[in-house]
């Protein structure tokens, strides 16, 4: 340990490597953080705009040149001239930064050697370097940023992937590119149904040299890829996509005609197999707008080439949190079984979530695919608006809409449906017999004293065994996985145990000394409170900071069911005021005899099987009110007085 008492610092690597010696990390996902906050660090005495160039021209100059190490002995500044003039003589990219480099910059080239192989290559740590370029005091590298899923949700709606697919290459275009996130999300979409080539313009000479270097390490050839400042001559308009993010400007400075006028000119000069998506701000949709605004719109709208707008949430441009964005999709229909309408979708009520830009990009690929027929498909989010309705103003821009009448039909029936068989299980219900009283023998304990027992002293005389939860990353969790992820969420009753899975490969890839549970055992975590449930089936992962403990059935006394209930029986895990939760090994159970356990286990078992019958009935009454509610909501039900 070193600096001082008011900022004391450790040694990185040694605490690193215990993380991993215990289990409480994965070397593959710390290492890169790692060798990036030490590069940060340690590049602190830079101007951040110098420190980002010469990084990323590091990076690229070991991946264009084998990726060999860069190296950083004696004479590493001449080295890397030499390799540097080779892989760009044209000075187009990374030779001016290369020869730039301070005398005293080997440091920087070994830290980068050292972040290339914990990311496990250079386009991994080059992204890496970009991804947290907001620690860096450097504005113009992130303050027009957009987040992953948003540019994942263009590529994908953009129909890169398709095009190149269908002619082995693709023409991409950003006339507002920055640091290319719109495009290196549409290369990846693309991946290895074709060959991309770039067309971007940025704001500086800068930017675009960053722009080539990061194009450059997603293996794109020179010969395809054309960045140019705005200064110089605009970039061919020979491309097939176009995905870009209109400048943001504050909206008290924001001109929305003209705005609307680059939109009127793309769609009006929108060619056959051409698609743009293109993101600008929310309230080029408002009701309220100025004649000569509503005028361009409504031209818009005339060209026929707008496929879909879909209205966004806030929060998407992580640097300017207020700033609500809409989403054109331009594309004009040559088969004609779209003319005359728009998709439109409006989740700005809800956050971009993986399922939600997964929904939305279902609905608008579905919508141009060969053979589509509209009454055939169930849309999750969007909606066909005639554009007669829009324009004259029966129908709105924002806000929910009802389902076409084709799809509404098909609700309507399938609703009445489903409430019919509700009603008809909450008759059947009604009509079994009451469950007979219970019958366990309780009474008043003289001896007020029992003795107790801490879940330490049974895991000390192998009563109980206790397995560590392991950490699963968000990412690695579905819906549709082989072993259940039980921890905090299922415990507090926030998400039914089964809603969270996790793939068998994932989990012996990824978590390979995690280790399932048997049936029986019993999940404790703690945290305010002491939570517990019981694993009947077993074959379920335990997250932390949930752990195990599993009953050695050889002369014990105590069931799961009986250990799970007196554990959860004991005072919160926090006292108030204190900083950490009770130990699990703190946790005191009362010492029962054989017949006493028996006998709880008992009333245990009767109470779970009462209480699933009682949560059958309220899951049925909770699913007939919100049918019947989202039904009259949207159109789709009535309700008439039950006359007696």
């Amino acid at each position: 340990m070193g600096g001082d008492a008011g900022r004391p610092l450790f040694d990185a690597q040694a605490i690193l490597d215990w993380l991993v010696m215990t289990g409480r990390a994965n070397r593959e996902t710390l290492e890169p953080d790692l060798r990036q906050y030490a590069l940060w660090h340690l590049g602190a005495g830079m101007k951040p705009g110098d420190l980002i160039a010469f990084a990323t021209a590091l990076v690229c100059l070991r991946g264009l040149d084998g990726d060999e190490p860069l190296q950083s002995g004696a004479g590493w500044a001449g080295d890397l001239d030499e390799r540097a003039s080779r892989v760009d003589p044209s000075d187009l990219l990374l030779l001016s930064e290369i020869r730039a480099l301070p005398d005293d910059a080997g440091w920087l080239v070994h830290a980068i050697d050292e972040l290339v192989e914990a990311a496990w290559g250079c386009r991994q740590a080059f992204e890496r370097l970009l991804a947290t370029r907001n620690r860096l005091n450097a504005p113009a590298l992130y303050r027009d940023a957009i987040s992953p899923d948003l540019a994942g949700l263009m590529a994908a709606i953009s129909g890169a992937s398709e095009q190149a697919a269908m002619h082995s290459t693709v023409t991409v275009m950003d006339p507002w590119a920055g640091t290319g996130d719109l495009l290196t999300a549409v290369v990846a979409a693309i991946g290895e149904n074709g060959q991309p080539r770039i067309s971007a313009v940025t704001g500086s000479e800068q930017m675009s040299r960053l722009l080539r270097r990061r194009l450059r390490v997603w293996e794109l050839p020179m010969t395809d890829v054309d960045v140019r400042t705005r200064s110089r001559p605009p970039v061919t308009t020979a491309w097939r996509v176009l995905a870009t993010a209109l400048p943001y400007r504050p909206q008290e400075n924001r001109s929305r005609e003209s705005h609307l006028r680059f939109l009127a000119r793309l769609a009006t000069d929108l060619g056959p197999g051409q698609a743009a998506v293109v993101l600008g701000p929310a309230d080029l949709l408002a009701e309220q707008t100025p004649p000569t605004q509503a005028g361009i719109r409504s031209e818009i709208l005339r060209t026929d080439a707008v496929e879909a707008i879909l209205m966004l949430p806030g929060g998407l441009m992580p640097f300017r949190p207020g700033y609500q964005t809409s989403l054109w999709v331009l594309r004009r229909d040559e088969s004609g079984r779209g003319q005359g309408r728009v998709l439109h979708a409006d989740v700005s009520d809800r956050p971009l979530t993986a399922h939600v830009v997964n929904d939305l990009v279902e609905d608008v690929t579905t919508w141009r695919r060969e053979g589509y027929h509209p009454a055939a498909h169930r849309r999750a989010l969007t909606t066909p608006v005639r554009v007669a309705d829009l324009l004259s103003g029966h129908s709105s821009f924002t806000g929910p809409r009802r389902p076409e009448l084709p799809e509404a039909n098909t609700l309507r029936h399938s609703r009445v449906a489903l409430l019919l068989d509700l009603q008809t299980r909450l008759a059947e219900h009604a009509q079994q017999p009451l469950p007979p009283p219970l019958t366990a023998n309780m009474a008043a304990r003289e001896d007020e004293a029992r003795s107790m027992v801490t879940i330490g002293t049974l895991i000390k005389k192998e009563q109980v065994k206790r397995l560590k939860g392991a950490r699963i990353a968000a990412e690695h969790l579905t819906g549709g996985g082989h072993h259940r992820v039980i921890g905090v969420p299922e415990l507090t009753g926030q998400a039914r145990p089964g809603h969270r899975k996790i793939d068998r490969m994932m989990l012996a890839e990824r978590y390979p000394r995690a280790r399932l549970t048997e049936p029986g055992d019993v999940i404790v975590a703690i945290t305010a409170d002491v939570m517990t449930f019981v694993d009947i089936d077993g074959f379920s992962i335990a997250e932390y900071p949930a752990a195990v403990l599993r009953l050695n059935h050889k002369g014990q006394t105590l069931t799961p069911r009986t250990l799970a209930a007196l554990i959860a029986s004991t005072p919160g895990g926090r006292a108030p005021g204190a900083v950490h939760s009770r130990r699990l090994d703190e946790i005191p159970v009362p010492v029962l005899e054989p017949d006493e356990a028996a006998a709880l286990d008992e009333l245990l078992i009767e109470l779970d099987q009462r209480r699933r019958r009682a949560q059958e009935q309220i899951d049925t009454l909770d699913t007939l009110r919100r049918t019947t509610v989202t039904g009259i909501a949207d159109g789709t039900l009535t309700i008439t007085p039950n006359h007696l």
